[in-house]
Order: C-alpha cells, then structure tokens, then sequence
C-alpha cells in the first residue's frame, strides 16, 4: 500500500483505511470528515485504487481514476444550473463562468446514481460512488440519498465533507468516519514548497502570502485555492481593498466594482478573508459580525451590491 506514503499527516485515517484493505472488510460507506486541502480527496484515490485494483503495480486503474474515466466510478460534485442545463463546480471554475448563487448537489445527481447503482459493475466486485463537497446538497437531494443508502447492496459511497454537521444525523450514522486533521506548519511549508504555482505570485507581498497560509488554516490545498482567488481579483480593485476609504462615495463605489467583478462565490471567498484578517490583525469581533451578516444576506440572495454597500458603510463607522 505505497501509494499512502505520499500522503502527510494523516495517520489515524490512513491507518482506517488501510486496516479496512487489509482485513477485507470494507464499510458500505465512508465519511471522510476534516478541513478543506488537506488531502481527503487524494486519499480518496488511493483508497478506490486499491478496492478497484488489488494489484498496486498496473498503472492502467490509477490513470482511469485520475482521468474519473473508470466505468466503475461516479464522481458527483457540487453543480450550478445554466440555462436549464447542470455544470459542475470544477469546469464553472475553469471556465471563470460568473454565477449568482453558491453551487449544489441536486436531486438529479441523486438520480444519476441510482441509475449508476442499478448496473452491474464493469472491471470490479462493486461500484464506487464519491461525493464531494456533500455539506452542499439540498433538502429534496438529502433525502434521496439516504433512501439510496439504505437500499445500496454493491455500492460503496465515500462522502467527501469540511462541514459534518451540515449532513442528517441519520446519512452520518449510515457511514463509517474517516477523520482528517489540520496540518501542523511542517508539514505545510513541506507541501506548499513543492507546489507549481503561478508567476503571478510576484506582485503579491509577502505580507499578503502570509496572511493567506495563515487563512488556510494547516491546510495547503485551501492555500492553493486562496491565492487563486486572491489572484481571479483584478489588481485595481486587490489595491482598494488595501484602502481605508473615509468618503461614504468611494465606499459606494467600491461596493459596486466588488460585485460588478466578482461572481457569488469569490465574494463569499472575500467575505471569509476579510473576516480572518480582521479577526487576526484587530481582533475586531463587531467587524467580524458585520461581515458574518453580509455573509448571510449573500447566502441569501439579498441584492448582492446593496448587501456590501450597507456593510462597507456600517464597517467604517466602527473600524
């Protein structure tokens, strides 16, 4: 089992994992439960590459599991609806697509796995079904799911999460949980070193680096995700967010550059950060809570430029 080498700091799930291989005794489902980045999904491969392919010396089931091209595995995600038609959260990312409301996972994936499910497995004893992001899924979605976990018979669910407590007590208590810790800072410089990151990286301080490891809270895939939305920020509106305006009219403004550029979920990003950097910089609780309910209101789809110019107005009275 080599191929869990390459994963750091995560000794406790691994040893779940590996204990489950070994013994032959793999659960029906899993929860893989911890913070954002710091492997879960990783070792989710590994784990499948070895139930799908005992033998760790062919190559051919990892390049099929990489490329989600294996006839065995359904690989769900997060998705957003564009003009009646599903995208999933990685390629609207890609594709830089500007979206009005935080992406789900939605009763019609829901059917696509029962329909996967229905099928006899192609190259294996069973089908392997990974959903990640679950904290994300809506009502009508949750309880098809459960209905599904209750009546799988071949399948194996892994449930990718950052947010258990979001799931119904009843889908958690179906699954066997895997827990992934935060990283401790060795382990962070190690990885986030060997990370191939953009050019762009230049024009950003290294107080500004800092402030986003330190945002990523041990978790060097989330540092990843940070700079590339510190980095999907144009360079003129990253340098007023650097300003503290007194005008009540360059607050206004600034409202309306952020959500003229920003789609819903790079403000929902901005939101978070700023929240950390307050928090850590000032140790201002009532900014905090001001930006908390901004959060709300985004969530919520209140009018996203009225949302911000309320909460920029509020945040220079008490800042």
């Amino acid at each position: 089992m080599k191929d869990f080498q390459n994963i750091y700091g995560q000794d406790l799930a691994i040893e779940i994992l590996k204990s489950s291989i070994s013994k032959q005794h793999i659960a029906p489902a899993y929860l893989f439960s911890g913070p954002e980045g710091v492997g879960k999904r990783k070792t989710a491969k590994v784990f499948i590459n070895a139930i799908l392919d005992r033998n760790f010396e062919k190559e051919s089931t990892k390049r099929k599991i990489e490329s989600n091209n294996h006839p065995d595995l359904l690989w769900i995600e997060p998705s957003y609806i564009v003009q009646g038609k599903s995208i999933s959260q990685t390629k609207a990312r890609s594709e830089s697509v500007s979206m009005k409301s935080p992406p789900q996972i939605r009763l019609n994936q829901i059917k696509e796995i029962i329909e996967f499910l229905s099928k006899k497995p192609f190259e294996s004893e069973r089908s392997i079904v990974i959903i990640e992001d679950i904290e994300r899924i809506n009502e009508s979605a949750s309880n098809a799911l459960l209905k599904t976990l209750e009546d799988t018979n071949t399948g194996l669910f892994i449930l990718i999460t950052q947010r258990p407590e979001k799931l119904l007590s009843t889908i958690r208590s179906r699954c066997q949980v895997v827990p992934f810790i935060r990283l401790n800072d060795n382990y962070v410089n190690k990885i986030i070193q060997k990370l191939e990151v953009a050019e762009e990286i230049d024009e950003i301080t290294n107080e500004r680096i800092k402030e986003l490891i330190d945002f990523s809270h041990g978790s060097p895939g989330r540092y990843l995700i940070n700079l590339q939305f510190w980095l999907g920020i144009s360079s003129s509106l990253r340098q007023k967010l650097e300003i503290k305006f007194d005008s009540q009219i360059e607050l206004l403004k600034l409202a309306k550059e952020i959500t003229d550029e920003l789609n819903i979920e790079q403000q929902l990003w901005l939101v978070d950060f700023e929240q950390n950097r307050f928090w850590i910089k000032k140790n201002n609780s009532n900014t905090v809570k001001k930006l908390e309910d901004l959060r709300k209101q985004l969530l919520n789809y209140v009018q996203p430029r009225l949302a911000w110019e309320v909460t920029l107005l509020e945040i220079n009275l008490i800042t």
